[in-house]
């Protein structure tokens, strides 16, 4: 009895298209890890010499820092800006355990350029980088998270306490460096 296989080659080929890639894995492969565990913090930025950078400084045991990165619209808008406005986006992970790095950063499709903090980074933070305030009656330094700083295209700090990703300040602050530079 001959078989009539027309349905059956209709059905992996409708089969063969839903497994096309999503918008989600797309983006996936727009993620980059930085893996020289010898930079600092300045090492680290001219890695990207001649680029705006936006650097997103978080850790996986910030609460503050997961609510913002999981604001998907507003991450997913901005690194739209960003690859449009060949905005480099630096994530800088401050967690000493790199367990959960990374499952973070797939789970939440962050697209940009990922680095795992290291000493020099972590002393360039609480030095440089930081802020002095009065805690215990005792003036002390801190480095507070989740930390945005943006960088111009000369390797210079433009603003070291940025907003967050989707704050139209944000927005305005790159389009004017963008417009200074260009």
């Amino acid at each position: 009895m001959p078989y009539n296989l027309k349905p059956l080659s209709l059905l992996i080929i409708m089969s063969l298209t839903l497994l096309k890639p999503t918008n989600a894995q797309v983006t996936t492969s727009k993620i980059h890890y930085l893996t020289d565990t010898t930079l600092n913090f300045d090492g680290l930025i001219s890695q990207f010499k001649n680029k705006v950078i936006y650097v997103d400084a978080w850790a996986t045991w910030c609460v503050p820092c997961r609510q913002e990165l999981q604001r998907k619209k507003d991450v997913q808008a901005f690194a739209n800006f960003a690859a449009k406005n060949d905005i480099v986006i630096l994530y800088i992970c401050c967690d000493y355990n790199g367990s959960k790095w990374k499952q973070y950063i797939k789970a939440n499709n962050l697209a940009g350029y990922h680095f795992l903090i290291n000493k020099a980074v972590h002393d360039d933070f609480h030095t440089t980088l930081s802020q002095v305030q009065m805690r215990s009656k005792v003036m002390k330094r801190s480095f507070y998270m989740p930390r945005h700083i943006i960088i111009d295209k000369n390797g210079v700090i433009a603003d070291s306490n940025a907003t967050q990703q989707g704050n139209p300040k944000v927005y305005a602050t790159l389009k004017k460096l963008l417009a200074k530079a260009g």
